[in-house]
């Protein structure tokens, strides 16, 4: 195994280091043993989510224990009884951190397409015993319609997308459309608070397919903008931004200060975006996100 796949980097050596160096030799011989691969390990200050082993991202989960910084931002945002869409939920990590926070009052309606993915989220509500969470198996887009989907294997599952190219690897899955103007009722809409986007270059023409929505709720955005996915998909990051501009949200890119601090950076050129995460976080309403205390550098 590379030593970047260990990743040396990570702030749990320093934290943790013993405790740290045993998952990481524990993990090695648990991902060889099928019956030990899917181990079951904290996330968050209140749930587990199991980990494969076999994934970069299960093997992340149970070594490092990581603090994501946008699920951290959705934490705060949130309250009980509040509304959640979580596009692209994959295993469900943001998810299970929003439906902890909204509580049994509030509901999270997540979409995941892949039917592997999607099996491996229900099994991760179902170990926290999440009643108030929804799973779609559906791909956000601007139109109805069906579509192929291209699925990756266990290693690749967070790269699966619409649109898939010839020569790619993996599976193609034909997969239903939906706009989440139509697939959220009235009072959904009226508690609904925050949206994730998080699709493989689809967010904008998900975007597009929530205009309704974006008005009657004007719900904070975290969505991922990589050009790269946006571009295989027709759109741009530029086009993202246009579009969100348009409709009075500010743009802002969520940072972590030296002391743990998470903060918002204003975002006046997605050009200048820094290279850590890919997602931007867009609001009609910095004093709502100020006053759920999270802390916006300058207006």
């Amino acid at each position: 195994m590379a030593c970047s796949e260990m990743r040396f980097d990570d702030p749990a050596w320093r934290a943790t280091p013993l405790q740290t160096s045993w998952r990481v030799f524990t993990s090695l011989v648990r991902k060889r043993v099928p019956r030990l691969r899917q181990p079951s390990v904290p996330y968050g200050p209140d749930s587990r989510i199991y980990a494969d082993l076999a994934t970069p991202l299960g093997l992340q989960l149970y070594r490092y224990r990581p603090r994501d910084l946008d699920v951290e931002l959705a934490r705060r945002l949130l309250s009980l009884g509040d509304t959640f869409v979580d596009g692209g939920a994959n295993i469900g990590l943001f998810s299970i951190a929003a439906a902890r926070r909204v509580g049994p009052s509030g509901k999270v309606v997540a979409f995941e397409p892949g039917r592997a993915v999607r099996l491996r989220l229900i099994k991760n509500l179902a170990l926290n015993d999440l009643a108030q969470i929804e799973v779609r198996p559906f791909a956000l887009w601007s139109s109805a319609g069906e579509a192929p989907f291209r699925i990756f294997d266990d290693a690749g599952a967070g790269l699966n997308h619409l649109s898939p190219s010839p020569g790619e690897s993996g599976a193609v899955e034909l997969v239903t459309l939906i706009t989440l103007d139509s697939a959220l009722s009235s009072s959904d809409r009226r508690r609904l608070t925050l949206i994730k986007l998080d699709l493989e270059g689809a967010e904008h023409a998900a975007l597009q397919g929530s205009v309704d929505t974006l008005r009657e709720a004007e719900p904070d955005l975290i969505v991922e903008v990589e050009p790269r996915h946006l571009e295989r998909m027709g759109s741009s990051d530029q086009e993202v931004v246009s579009f969100l501009r348009t409709r009075r949200y500010d743009l802002f890119e969520p940072t972590v200060e030296e002391h743990g601090e998470i903060t918002l950076r204003p975002l006046r050129d997605i050009s200048a975006k820094g290279s850590g995460s890919p997602n931007i976080f867009a609001t009609t309403k910095p004093d709502r996100v100020l006053g759920r205390g999270v802390k916006i550098l300058s207006r």
